[in-house]
């Protein structure tokens, strides 16, 4: 076979493998990506809640503070019922004193309304908080047993990775400059071998002409459909 070819096939094939492997780290780091957007949910879930308790504490100081200014109006509509002249006075600071007691009442029982979903959301809260100390503790394991998998895969890319610089290193820059090309578009399926006569790339079929030089490999033969580098593997040369 053309020492080019066999490169060029020999560097397709590196570079394969090295693709084989994404799914692989993919695969290795799905449980602990699970559990960090798990963990994400539940502390984007703790923050609303955060909010949701702020909101309610800070309407319920609203109704402690305006209890506080009815209060003191209390006090100064006593003083002037007991400065009024007229029984016409004393009758509208009457009514001006019982609208202020009603307001009390009702911003006393928004007070309380206002402590019960407060006392819910902070149990809620604490039972959030469990959850996430839990699914920490989770993750800690997860990323231990993960990096020790990454760890192994890690190593059999970067021997790829080696192998496949020392074949750069070694190969006509031309000829790599053409592999290149055509990665560019066709990724790994650059080096394409010969399937039942036909690219399988592109799964075009091959005419006899140039699957007989494609057999013979003494030179490089691109798919005439799809501009793909052709070659036949060993098994499919002892089917002929």
């Amino acid at each position: 076979m053309n020492k080019f070819l066999k490169e060029l096939i020999e560097l397709n094939r590196l570079e394969r493998k090295l693709k084989e492997l994404e799914p692989v780290e993919a695969n290795i780091k799905a449980p602990l990506i699970k559990l960090e957007n798990q963990k994400a949910s539940l502390e984007e879930r703790l923050e609303k809640l955060e909010d949701e308790i702020k909101n309610i504490k800070l309407k319920k100081s609203k109704n402690e503070l305006l209890i506080a200014e009815l209060k003191e109006k209390l006090k100064d509509i006593e003083e002037k019922q007991n400065k009024v002249k007229t029984e016409k006075e004393f009758k509208a600071l009457q009514i001006e004193e019982e609208l202020a007691r009603e307001q009390i009442e009702s911003a006393n029982e928004e007070i309380a309304r206002f402590e019960k979903i407060i006392e819910q959301k902070e149990e809620e809260k604490e039972e959030l908080l469990k959850e996430i100390e839990k699914i920490e503790a989770d993750i800690t394991i997860t990323k231990m047993d993960v990096e020790k998998k990454l760890e192994t895969v890690e190593k059999q890319k970067q021997e790829l990775y080696k192998k496949r610089d020392e074949l750069i290193k070694k190969m006509n820059p031309n000829i790599y400059r053409f592999y290149e090309k055509i990665k560019k578009w066709a990724g790994v399926s650059a080096v394409a071998p010969i399937k039942k006569q036909a690219c399988s790339g592109c799964n075009m079929r091959i005419n006899d002409k140039i699957y007989a030089e494609v057999l013979k490999g003494e030179e490089i033969v691109t798919c005439p459909h799809c501009g793909r580098v052709l070659f036949v593997e060993d098994e499919d040369k002892s089917q002929d």
